[in-house]
């Protein structure tokens, strides 16, 4: 510090005259509570009690004493000198703000140092007011340091939670950070595992061929007198010794160890460690042995982490075995019920387009709506199935929205005209070509319809649709029972049933509109409810429409406008006689020379014999599947267009089918107008 900021006096030293300076100096002097001293030509010539008092010694035999004997004996002390003499010569140059001071008992004093040049007997000396902040600067240090420990702690915990570190990493950088800590040469950190050692990380400025501290620390474990001699900490078994150890003769840092400290890291589980540190520039102190105890809880808080990360690895593999064998059980199922009940829709539709009286038209419809129930129940599983275990993919075509919902509001019609209901649609313009999950959309819309007849017993169900702002808004109304204010958090719950104020059950399993939120949430969409008790529901869906490529366009044009041709030669692969039988109907209604085979070896015989325009090819068949027998088939016809027919409807069956070069999918039950629309595509590239 300059001379601006001298202490607030009755006297000011730049008031007085060269020839008062001096006994201005001494009243000063008097009235001050910190110490002054003036300098000369690097000697004392004046001094006051209270320096005096924090030098220890007598005033008479500190004067005329060099400026040397009162400073240590160090570059900082010889800078001071050299700044004094030149400020004296004149020269503009700062004083130090601080200085140390040696005292009688040889410990250093930190000073505060205010001083200005004056003259004293007519000659130049410097006048320097210093306040003793000895134990300040200890207090600053100690926080600086702990500043320092708290920053090298959080870095290592950060290290630790913030990376994917292997065991061996984290390892390191504890090791790390206790060395940076302590200004250790050497240090090890050994890890155990039920007593088997699983991990040995050490550092050691010397290059030692190899690390000894290990047999050093043993040694020590076993010497009585040493053991005296430790210091130990708050953890059991930890410790710091400061002596030099003749055990490190193959050492490379000296051929000595000086000063040791150990610290173990124990948790409740198995695994176990312990930091070891060695050789130091100065003695461990408790300082050192509380900052490496602090390190071994963050080393317990990563071995804990490893521990826990090892379990959730564990349990992370049985939670997916255990959920592959349920996909798979629940895949085998599926189809194993679905196989049958393609039969029953397949064949009913069929009848369907047969001569019948009103009375068997309105029996079938029941019919087809309770296998159609039953199929959708089967794909809301499937895909809660694939949603949950992270396997749903979107799928997205361009197909005609207003069939879909007409498709859709027939197959409801039927349980509505039994309840006397009216179900109403409105489709809005610009989604008659759409693009989006057609199989997905059409299981939101299907939930929500079935459950509105379902609740509803007067008046009417309505859907409607519009596209508003780039978004496809489907709203479903009825005027049923609607949903009690205190149930309606919860309608969107898997297993949910609502269930009337008045105690009347309605069937159901709480399954469908669990699964509208789920497919709504999954393609960014959102679902809301809107509900009176006792007068209806309405439910609102809205999605984001999303812009086909133009190669999609194009593709769908050419879908759309093409004609079936008037002849062709298809191939029907599938080991279940019923869906042949369909599949032929459907076809031949055509004109179309169809043949048949029941498994992938028949297949192969034939498309080796003849040529075809379309093969349409079962996957899961006796004796070949149908994957199988695709390849064999591309080898004999490789542009002949294979498309797949399957129940199986996981991610993974579509990745594994197309994969294997098949050109499309159709799952069963086979929709004739989805059929019909794949044929037009493929035949007409073919």
């Amino acid at each position: 510090m300059g001379e601006h900021n001298l202490p607030q006096t009755s006297i000011d030293l730049h008031d007085l005259d060269n020839r008062h300076v001096e006994s201005g100096i001494r009243a000063l002097a008097d009235s001050l509570g910190e110490g002054l001293v003036v300098i000369q030509h690097n000697r004392v010539v004046f001094i006051n009690e209270k320096l005096s008092e924090i030098l220890d010694m007598p005033r008479s035999s500190v004067l005329g004493e060099s400026l040397n004997e009162l400073l240590p004996e160090d570059h900082e002390s010889r800078d001071y000198i050299d700044i004094r003499a030149r400020r004296e010569r004149g020269e503009s140059i700062s004083y130090p703000e601080e200085i140390r001071l040696r005292l009688k008992t040889g410990r250093t004093a930190v000073m505060r140092n205010r001083a200005t040049l004056i003259q004293w007997q007519g000659e130049p000396a410097t006048v320097h007011f210093l306040e003793d902040i000895t134990h300040r600067k200890a207090m600053e240090n100690q926080l600086l340091q702990q500043k320092e420990v708290n920053a090298i702690l959080a870095d290592t915990v950060r290290r630790i939670l913030a990376s994917p570190l292997s065991l061996k990493d984290t390892a390191a950088a504890v090791l790390d950070s206790a060395m940076r800590l302590t200004g250790s040469r050497s240090g090890v950190l050994l890890i155990d595992d039920a007593g088997r050692q699983v991990l040995s990380e050490r550092r050691c400025e010397g290059q030692c061929l190899h690390c000894i501290v290990p047999a050093v620390m043993r040694h020590i474990e076993s010497d009585e007198v040493l053991m005296n001699h430790r210091r130990p900490g708050r953890i059991p078994g930890a410790f710091y010794l400061n002596e030099g150890l003749e055990r490190a003769k193959d050492c490379l840092i000296g051929g000595k160890i000086r000063n040791i400290l150990r610290v173990p890291a124990r948790n409740d589980s198995t695994v176990s460690g312990q930091i070891i540190l060695a050789d130091t520039p100065t003695s461990f102190g408790p300082w050192d042995l509380d900052n490496m105890e602090k390190i071994a809880e963050v080393l317990n808080l990563a071995l804990l982490r490893v521990k826990t990360i090892a379990e959730l690895e564990n349990a992370k593999i049985t939670a997916e075995k255990e959920a592959d064998a349920k996909s798979l059980f629940l895949a085998n199922v599926s189809h194993e019920i679905r196989s049958p009940l393609n039969g029953v829709l397949m064949m009913a539709s069929l009848l369907r387009d047969s001569d019948l009286s009103e009375e068997q038209k309105e029996i079938l419809g029941v019919v087809m709506f309770s296998a159609q129930t039953i199929d959708r129940l089967i794909r809301d599983l499937t895909d809660l199935t694939q949603i949950r275990t992270g396997k749903f993919t979107v799928h997205n075509d361009i197909f005609d929205f207003s069939e879909l919902v007409r498709h859709l509001v027939d197959i409801n019609r039927p349980e509505a005209v039994r309840k006397g209901l009216d179900l109403v649609s409105d489709i809005g313009p610009k989604l008659d070509r759409i693009y989006g999950d057609r199989e997905r959309i059409g299981q939101i819309i299907a939930n929500l319809l079935i459950n509105a007849v379902k609740y509803t017993d007067r008046g009417h169900v309505r859907i409607d649709a519009v596209e508003e702002g780039g978004k496809l808004v489907i709203t479903v109304e009825d005027t049923g029972i609607g949903i009690p204010e205190g149930q309606q958090h919860a309608v969107f719950n898997l297993f949910h049933q609502g269930v009337p104020d008045d105690g009347r059950r309605v069937d159901g399993t709480g399954i469908g509109l669990a699964v509208v939120k789920e497919l709504t949430e999954i393609m960014n969409g959102r679902v809301s409810l809107e509900s009176r008790y006792g007068e209806g529901s309405r439910f609102t869906v809205i999605l984001p429409l999303q812009e086909p490529s133009a190669d999609q366009r194009q593709s769908d044009r050419e879908a759309t406008d093409a004609f079936l041709p008037e002849s062709a030669h298809i191939l029907v692969v599938e080991d279940e006689g019923v869906n042949r039988l369909y599949i032929r109907t459907l076809l031949e209604r055509d004109g179309w020379d169809i043949d048949e085979a029941a498994d992938g070896v028949e297949a192969v015989s034939l498309a080796r014999g003849r040529s075809y325009d379309l093969v349409l090819m079962d996957i899961s068949m006796p004796r070949m599947d149908g994957l199988e027998a695709s390849t064999r088939i591309r080898e004999i016809h490789p542009f002949l267009p294979i498309l797949a027919i399957t129940a199986h409807a996981y991610e993974e069956d579509r990745r594994r089918i197309l994969e294997a070069g098949l050109n499309d999918i159709i799952l069963k039950p086979i929709d004739e107008r989805i059929l019909k629309r794949r044929l037009r595509r493929y035949l007409n590239k073919s």
